[in-house]
């Protein structure tokens, strides 16, 4: 470790000392690797401790930062109020009571792809990293500009500026680099602190699989105070809500109090009274010179259980899932995200991600279609160009209308749907948002779309295409449900698709049947839908050619190993890039054959194919 590693890692554990982080010094110890800090073993430990607990009262949060009044006022939305609050303590130096944890943290923040030059980010060409470098930078720019230097401006005399833009603390440049790091170290802690930055937790690094230790937290507290038990807000609302209740039910609780007084009679007055006289020989307190002769101890009071239960839940506590073993670094995971996610908000990335995805933009979807429709009327009717383009956005657009229209209820978002989807609108609401490893701040990166009353596109086939929306092709290479769905949808016969607007409830059975190989559908229908599904990932296919040609990626391996431990942008983003290749490649040859197999069954009118793909959910 450098000397200057060192002296930070000394003043850090100084630091959680004084600040009561209470950690288990004799099987964890914090070391400096590649560059950062992480946490390793120094003897096994079992699974199911907590190793590490950190008092909520020492989190860098929105509530917490010295300027906590100036965030609430602006009431600021997503990852700004809590890079603000870094900021504001970072610029007050050794004033700041988090100076001992801030100046452990990367002084340039995280190498993330937003910080690379032009000749780096062109690695990923074609790749979904491509747009998303400048998303960020149009968000954050967006955000600076709209929301941060408002608040400066509106209180210069808290936020110091300096004389010119290098000393300035709350330059653009300065907020870029705390809302990256933010970005790969926040944790979601409670409903009053939010999103927040955890000293200590925020060492143990990632890993995707098999990770040692998850984040605890009570994140029902009091959304004013963060009590995490009851009190005086909640003492309040409770008697704010029995007011307005009283005053609904006044006139009744009045007649049923004049019932209760005439049916009261002296009798039970003369019970109830006995009743008292007997409970108060019960509960008599003993004798105090009693007490005091039999030995009685009036001040060793134990403590009570109920202070250690709020202690623990007013902390962020570091739980071991799995046991450690000596020397090895402890693992915690920021969640399930494909390799855009994890290289734009942590800085790394790994081979064969589970979570990968490729983007299939609804552009490409409606002329797909437009086109394939083109073709069947050309096999149809002998007539001119003109006319078969009118007739496909005719047969088209109110096929793409009902799905709009459907959607929800044709692709509900349970979890599959989620497990691919979520993972890009995670990727793009969280970015650079300064939120937790499993939340976001509100970014729309879809371009606006508008519906006539009925809810489905209007006018032309520009038009059509106008909701630029993505869909996707999982790590496995097949197009989601959505796709699968909305391609169906598109290509069943005219009686059958005049059943669904009938009634939606008639295509939710069509496509329950289909996917439980029921029912016949049409080979032609399957082979039209395989055919767009084949030419969308051949079109997308495009975007990955170098000097027009498909490099293969046992040549990007090769190259990407040579740059391993040398050149680590490189690295990652060829590593984003050949994850991608994989899903492009494994698509074509899956559609391929579905193509081959359902061209070869053209004579056949209908097909309830029973084979199961080997390893492969049944498609739609």
């Amino acid at each position: 470790m450098s000397s200057s590693g060192q002296e930070k890692l000394n003043i850090l554990l100084k630091w959680f000392d004084e600040h009561k982080i209470k950690w288990n010094k004799e099987a964890l110890q914090i070391k400096e690797s590649n560059g950062s800090f992480g946490v390793y073993a120094k003897k096994n430990v079992k699974k199911g401790k907590s190793v590490v607990k950190i008092p909520k009262e020492c989190i860098l949060s929105i509530k917490t930062t010295g300027i906590a009044n100036i965030l609430d006022e602006a009431n600021l939305e997503g990852g700004c109020p809590l890079a603000l609050a870094v900021l504001y303590e970072l610029a007050q130096k050794e004033a700041s009571p988090w100076y001992g944890y801030l100046q452990a943290l990367p002084d340039q923040g995280e190498d993330l792809p937003i910080f690379w030059d032009e000749e780096d980010q062109a690695l990923f060409a074609g790749t979904e990293m491509e747009s998303a470098i400048q998303n960020d930078l149009d968000d954050l720019e967006d955000d600076y500009g709209e929301l941060i230097e408002p608040v400066l401006e509106a209180h210069p005399y808290i936020f110091d500026r300096g004389t010119n833009l290098d000393d300035d603390p709350y330059s653009f440049d300065r907020f870029i680099k705390v809302s990256t790091l933010i970005s790969s170290r926040a944790f979601e802690v409670d409903a009053y602190h939010e999103n927040a930055l955890v000293p200590f937790a925020d060492m143990f690094n990632h890993r995707g699989v098999n990770e040692h230790v998850h984040f605890e937290t009570e994140f029902e507290v009091c959304d004013a105070c963060g009590a995490p038990e009851y009190c005086e807000h909640e003492y309040l609302t409770y008697l704010e809500q029995e007011e307005e209740d009283k005053g609904e039910d006044d006139e009744e609780i009045e007649a049923v109090e004049d019932e209760n007084d005439e049916a009261v009679d002296e009798d039970e007055w003369e019970d109830e009274e006995e009743e008292e006289e007997e409970m108060s020989k019960d509960t008599e307190l003993p004798d105090l010179d009693e007490l005091e002769k039999a030995g009685i101890d009036f001040y060793d009071v134990e403590e009570d259980d109920d202070d250690d239960d709020i202690e623990k839940k007013d902390t962020c506590d570091m739980v071991l899932d799995r046991d450690i073993k000596k020397g090895e670094e402890v693992f915690n995971t920021y969640g399930d995200h494909p390799n855009i996610a994890l290289l734009s908000k942590y800085g790394f990335c790994y081979d064969d991600n589970k979570n990968d995805y490729v983007s299939i933009s609804e552009d490409s979807i409606v002329e797909c279609c437009l086109a394939i429709s083109a073709e069947l009327i050309r096999q149809e009717k002998e007539i001119d160009e003109k006319e078969v383009e009118k007739l496909a956005l005719e047969r088209t657009r109110p096929r793409w209308e009902f799905f709009l229209q459907n959607e929800q209820i044709l692709c509900p978002s349970e979890d599959d749907d989620e497990e691919e989807t979520d993972d890009y609108d995670d990727y793009q609401d969280e970015c650079c948002s300064g939120d937790d490893h499993e939340h976001g701040h509100e970014h729309g990166h879809e371009h606006e779309h508008e519906h006539d009353e009925d809810g489905g596109c209007c006018g032309d086939e520009n038009d059509m295409a106008g909701r630029a929306r993505p869909y996707f092709i999982n790590h496995e290479g097949l197009f989601e449900d959505k796709v699968m769905c909305l391609l169906y949808v598109m290509f069943v016969p005219e009686s059958t698709f005049a059943t669904f607007v009938e009634d939606a409830k008639n295509a939710l059975t069509y496509f329950e049947d289909l996917s439980k190989n029921k029912g016949n559908v049409p080979v032609d229908v399957k082979r039209n839908v395989y055919q767009v599904c084949l030419a969308l990932v051949e079109y997308r296919r495009l975007e990955y050619l170098e000097d027009n040609e498909w490099k293969p990626i046992a040549k990007e391996i090769e190259e990407r190993d040579e740059a391993a431990g040398e050149d680590l942008r490189k690295f990652y983003a060829l590593t984003c890039r050949i994850s991608e290749k994989k899903i492009i490649e494994k698509a074509i040859k899956y559609y391929t054959g579905l193509i081959k197999e359902y061209s070869s069954s053209k004579g056949s009118k209908s097909s309830s194919s029973k084979k199961n793909k080997k390893n492969k959910k049944i498609k739609l």
